[in-house]
């Protein structure tokens, strides 16, 4: 009875001492280091996939052997709950051997890739047979082992930085992808419209509410910029945060603009002659306009500005999200008010080259603050001086 009773185990112990003869682990041990070991270990036992072997941070007590299936190492990246596979472990290797030198915890967790089986043993066990025949050889490379121990759990680190920053990037270079398409869709759109604008003005004596359209379809595109981008809107300025200082610092910043634009009219209608006999203030009284309808306008252009502001900043924005170089908030400055700036080629040369310079001082703006505040309060106040107040003839 005891012969038969015991076939069973038997044949199932000389299976694990033969799955465990493979392990890269145990390369060079003898049959009877075989049996001493599995003697001493834990299981099998079965872990269906998807489960934890273990957490990353529990304490490395056991050294653990696939006897079959396979297993990921997972890293949690630090400060989140993300998690980088760094391996897949199959039948015959180890798991936990880092804690098996230096009894430290847990330097990643373990997931069955699939249905699997493992073996343990118990590193408190195997401390209970320390092999005391060891040299001068010997001691020497298990310190060896403790250092390279230590070495591989920094590397994990540096490991999941690395995997981070490769994800980092090409999350960019989707977003940059997807920024470029809208981006030349936009310009093809606007190149149409730019074409029906010149065709419209031979009948249409004022084409400026045609602005409206195309803006607004502009700002159509960034904002499906900032609603699919992995980046949360502040990253595109949308944010209320420090917005009174924002205001204040934009009007105060608007101050030297303004006294820019009065100084270039003075020169304007002293030295240039067909701009001789103009008041330096105009009041808008040269179109014609009333105070009622100058109000009217001034009134629209505030309202519309944020919209404006939202087009070239949040161009900006993207560019300076996507662009590597060290100069990459000025390249983004100039790139997005030369974008910014070709949009109001509909309504003159003149327009579009008046905007580009003073465009380039609020995407400063926006930059010190990273806010749409600012450079939407010296946008607006800066438009209505110069256009209705100041009256610079750029139309």
């Amino acid at each position: 009875m005891d012969v038969v009773g015991g076939a069973p185990s038997d044949a199932r112990h000389l299976d694990i001492d033969e799955r465990l003869r493979s392990a890269p682990l145990l390369n060079g041990f003898s049959d009877e280091n075989i049996r001493q070991l599995a003697a001493i270990m834990d299981g099998p036992r079965k872990i269906p996939e998807g489960q934890l072997l273990f957490e990353e941070g529990d304490p490395g007590d056991a050294l653990f052997f696939i006897l079959s299936g396979s297993f990921e190492v997972l890293k949690r990246e630090e400060g989140s709950d993300v998690r980088h596979r760094l391996a897949l472990l199959t039948a015959g290797q180890s798991i936990g051997e880092v804690s098996l030198l230096d009894s430290g915890p847990r330097s990643g967790a373990v997931r069955a890739a699939e249905d699997s089986e493992v073996i343990a043993l118990p590193l408190a066990r195997l401390q209970e047979h320390p092999d005391r025949q060891l040299g001068v050889d010997g001691r020497l490379k298990i310190n060896l082992a403790y250092e390279l121990a230590a070495r591989l759990r920094r590397t994990n680190e540096v490991t999941v930085q690395t995997l981070r920053r490769q994800l980092h990037e090409a999350e960019n270079r989707v977003e940059m992808s997807k920024f470029i398409f809208r981006l030349l869709v936009g310009l093809c759109f606007y190149m149409f419209a730019l074409g029906v604008t010149t065709a419209l003005s031979k009948v249409v004596p004022d084409t400026s509410l045609i602005s409206l359209p195309i803006l607004t379809a502009f700002a159509f595109g960034v904002y499906r910029t900032v609603k699919t981008s992995p980046w949360p809107p502040s990253a595109y300025g949308f944010t209320l945060k420090n917005w009174r200082r924002n205001a204040l610092e934009g009007v105060v910043l608007s101050i030297p603009i303004a006294l820019l634009i009065v100084a270039l009219k003075w020169i304007g209608v002293t030295m240039i002659p067909s701009l001789q006999g103009q008041p330096v203030f105009d009041l808008a009284r040269s179109t014609g306009l009333s105070l009622g309808e100058i109000l009217m306008y001034g009134s629209a252009y505030c309202a519309f500005t944020p919209i404006q502001e939202t087009i070239a900043r949040g161009t900006q924005a993207s560019f300076q999200l996507f662009l590597t170089s060290k100069y990459k908030t000025v390249e983004a400055i100039v790139l997005s008010n030369m974008l910014f700036s070709a949009t109001h080629l509909h309504v003159s040369i003149a327009l579009a080259l008046a905007v580009f310079p003073i465009g380039l001082y609020w995407g400063w703006i926006f930059a010190r603050q990273g806010s749409l505040v600012g450079s939407s309060v010296s946008h607006a106040i800066l438009g209505v001086f110069g256009l209705l107040i100041v009256g610079i003839p750029i139309y």
